[in-house]
């Protein structure tokens, strides 16, 4: 009879027991479960505004765009967050010390650029290179001067007179205004303009002139005027046929300047 309580007694206590510790699992687990969750929850938010807190509060970046403040203070972060905080923080350290890098680079291109205008101005106005340049521009003015019909009656000492007070203005141009023409407008000035001068100039010195003297006084003064002196009647008589040819090249020159090549 003993045995019999006995055993009743196991029968009763075993599912008890069972039940107790099926429940006690169960709820254990449901609290790791929602522990999860909420760990989850706080860093799928980390980053995003919950509640704006001073001095946690939304900012304005330096393109114009808004940024929210942290969710959570720094105190508060875990070791996982504090990790991402300082990747963000590194992040945006880096976008600005490479915007400054590419604001010095573009400063560095342009110094570049000024640089190489400058050498290539004055390689353009070496002594050999504009020495090479002058005796160019004088054998194609002798040339084209020589080509002209209505020059056929000069002699070569008219024709060297005509190209000497060409280029006498020419030199002065581009020594002034340190100058080099392209092409097309060399082509213009040393092809017709300077012509024209060189020309006119003949013609004026055959009225000045009353002797081979006086020519050839006036042709050492329009290749050397500071150095060259004339008689008196001779300076005023040009001063009358002169500038009437002077004055259209020095307007055509002007044009140069300004960037334009004139009508022809």
């Amino acid at each position: 009879m003993k045995f019999n309580a006995t055993k009743l007694s196991l029968i009763i206590a075993v599912p008890l027991i069972v039940a107790s510790l099926g429940a006690a699992v169960y709820f254990f687990w449901d609290s790791m479960q929602a522990s999860q969750e909420a760990n989850e929850e706080i860093l799928h938010k980390f980053g995003f505004q919950i509640v704006p807190n001073s001095p946690y509060t939304e900012t304005t970046g330096e393109l114009g765009a808004k940024q929210v403040p942290a969710t959570f203070a720094e105190d508060d972060l875990s070791p996982v967050e504090k990790v991402i905080r300082g990747l963000l923080f590194d992040k945006e350290q880096l976008i600005e010390e490479n915007a400054q890098l590419q604001s010095q680079i573009d400063e560095l291109h342009a110094r570049i650029d000024k640089l190489e205008q400058y050498k290539t101005s004055n390689e353009q106005f070496a002594p050999e290179n504009l020495a090479q340049e002058m005796i160019r521009t004088r054998a194609e003015l002798r040339d084209k001067l020589r080509a002209l019909p209505e020059a056929q009656r000069f002699t070569d000492f008219w024709i060297n007179m005509m190209t000497d007070a060409s280029m006498y203005e020419y030199r002065q141009f581009i020594n002034a205004n340190r100058l080099m023409l392209d092409e097309a407008h060399r082509e213009q000035m040393v092809g017709k303009d300077l012509v024209d001068y060189g020309f006119c100039i003949g013609n004026a010195v055959e009225l000045a002139a009353n002797s081979v003297d006086e020519a050839q006084s006036v042709a050492r003064w329009l290749k050397d005027p500071q150095s060259t002196k004339l008689a008196n009647a001779l300076r005023e008589d040009l001063k009358v046929v002169i500038p009437p040819c002077r004055a259209p090249l020095r307007a055509k020159l002007d044009t140069y300047l300004a960037g334009n090549l004139g009508t022809p």
